[in-house]
């Protein structure tokens, strides 16, 4: 009995021996690893509209926080390259971190833009989220223009979001529209007309007057240029604008 106790005593000594080098060599590594400097910035996209590219991610970084090459990986401020990134109007989200080797790795999410809105020299872009971010000039995103001034309502653009999905699930091509100061829509046609919307929110109430536009009054009145379809069950046709 004391020898096979004696055995285990000395058994469980060996091991907390091991265990305390081991932790040592680890510890003395990771410290190692900690004061490697950066050298170098990797880049990866993770979908949405290429708005920016590598060079645009490390020319925003340098501009904003300085350069990171050299400086110590554990001292790199992961949280706040990412706050920087992420205020960057076409980054959804982004996500920082280093490795051993050096190197600062940031994996970029960037909008999928659904309409732009234009007016003037002005411009900005609107998301599925709702969220609004001016535009880029290296990178014109292929979507729905909607020329003209905006109303300050926080609601308005998501509603001609609403208005634009909706013709297009129709088949109408509602790549043209124009807004007043009111927020009034125009829709530009296939064949230059104009089509008085009004305010968005009244699409699927409207859609069945444009089909009879289109189906029965156009070729009844060929030079109609403005539409109306502002009011409830009613169609007016001018031949100017």
């Amino acid at each position: 009995m004391k020898n096979g106790l004696t055995r285990y005593l000395l058994g469980a000594a060996f091991a907390a021996c091991v265990a305390i080098l081991t932790g040592a060599g680890i510890s003395g590594y990771s410290r190692s690893v900690a004061d490697t400097g950066c050298n170098s910035l990797e880049v990866g996209f993770k979908g949405g509209e290429p708005f920016l590219n590598a060079e645009d991610v490390l020319n925003l970084l340098e501009t904003q926080y300085g350069s990171f090459v050299g400086e110590r990986i554990q001292d790199i401020p992961l949280r706040r390259i990412e706050e920087i990134l992420n205020a960057s109007g076409p980054v959804r989200r982004s996500e920082a971190w280093v490795t051993g080797d050096g190197v600062l790795h940031v994996a970029v999410y960037q909008r999928n833009p659904l309409l732009r809105f234009s007016q003037g020299k002005e411009g900005f872009y609107i998301d599925e989220d709702g969220t609004l971010f001016p535009l880029v000039p290296s990178h014109l995103a292929p979507v729905p223009v909607i020329s003209g001034p905006r109303p300050e309502e926080e609601e308005w653009p998501m509603a001609v979001v609403r208005t634009v999905q909706y013709l297009k699930e129709k088949g109408v091509a509602a790549d043209s529209l124009h807004s007043d100061a009111g927020g009034s829509l125009t829709l530009i046609g296939a064949q230059g007309e104009h089509i008085l919307l009004g305010r968005p929110g009244r699409i699927a109430e409207q859609y069945p007057l444009l089909v009879c536009y289109y189906d029965r009054i156009s070729a009844v009145c060929p030079g109609s240029r403005s539409i109306n379809l502002k009011y409830k069950n009613q169609i007016i046709c001018r031949t100017d604008i």
